[in-house]
């Protein structure tokens, strides 16, 4: 089976968890997963010149992750974010900055990469700054193939951006919030299967996965509809489950899996990730892979 590659743009940042620092970021978790299922996975983000920056790079490696592209800023610090568990385990963010994700840059060698990669995966946290912003418009504009995480993480939620991106989308995942957002924007019912007929003929989204929580997820792909039941378990923290999900279910459509298998896949990674603290625990993938 031939080895994909998948470049992740965004934000690398320390999660900041009342059990401890993690490394964090969607972007990062989502390559530090995808690297652990076979991968190649290349980081387009920025860290400070400071010790949680040379952390970062030693997560990084230590993950697999490609640090080709990972850029350094000699003035902004790294990233972190303050994160709250509620009583079910879901977690509640405090992102201060600028922090040094926030001036990514294209790179003709990330722009490069970008092109040649089997998907790039991106969201809308990394463009609440223009420079990043940029940089990343850049990137979708080369890529071939475009997955859309929008993360959307208050205040920093901003509607023509969140838009923009998606009319850019081949493969789109929202969660149950997400979806009652875009619905609002684009005037559509919020319903799965409404929103995924006005996000295909508004926006030209040809696969959209809807994360339900304990009621699971959906997938609509190839025309046709998927529904998968949650795993059960016993939570510990959301962080990074949803990043786990979308590394498994991207790397299994890039390999043309069916469908279901790679929803499957998906939930009992995700699932998981949440039963242990930190958004990428250690495992072996052939379990999940069943």
């Amino acid at each position: 089976m031939a080895r994909r590659t998948v470049v992740c743009v965004g934000e690398t940042l320390w999660d900041l968890l009342p059990a401890g620092e993690f490394i964090g970021g969607a972007p990062f978790n989502v390559a530090a997963h995808a690297s652990r299922l076979g991968a190649r996975a290349r980081l387009v983000s920025r860290v400070g010149n400071d010790a949680r920056g040379e952390a970062a790079r030693r997560m990084a490696g230590r993950h697999g992750v490609d640090l080709g592209l990972l850029q350094t800023d000699a003035v902004l610090p790294t990233g972190w974010a303050r994160v709250r568990l509620d009583d079910g385990g879901v977690a509640h963010y405090e992102i201060p900055g600028p922090a040094a994700w926030d001036a990514i840059e294209a790179t003709p060698g990330a722009v490069d990469a970008a092109a040649k990669a089997d998907a790039l995966v991106y969201g809308t946290l990394a463009q609440r700054d223009g420079r990043a912003r940029s940089a990343v418009q850049r990137l979708i504009a080369a890529a071939r193939y475009r997955v859309y995480d929008p993360n959307l993480r208050e205040p920093h939620v901003d509607r023509d951006i969140a838009l923009t991106s998606l009319q850019q989308a081949d493969l789109v995942k929202l969660n149950e919030e997400e979806c009652r957002t875009f619905a609002r924007w684009i005037r559509c019912d919020a319903g799965p299967e409404p929103l995924h007929a006005a996000l295909r003929q508004q926006f030209g989204v040809r696969a959209l996965c809807i994360t339900l929580g304990e009621r699971g997820a959906l997938l609509f792909h190839g025309g046709r509809r998927y529904q998968q039941p949650a795993v059960a378990i016993d939570v510990v923290d959301t962080v990074g489950a949803g990043d786990a999900f979308l590394a498994m279910l991207c790397i299994e459509l890039l390999h043309r899996s069916e469908p279901a298998t790679a929803l499957r896949r998906a939930a009992r990674l995700a699932a998981y990730v949440a039963s242990r603290p930190g958004a990428v625990p250690r495992y072996e993938p052939d379990p999940f892979l069943a």
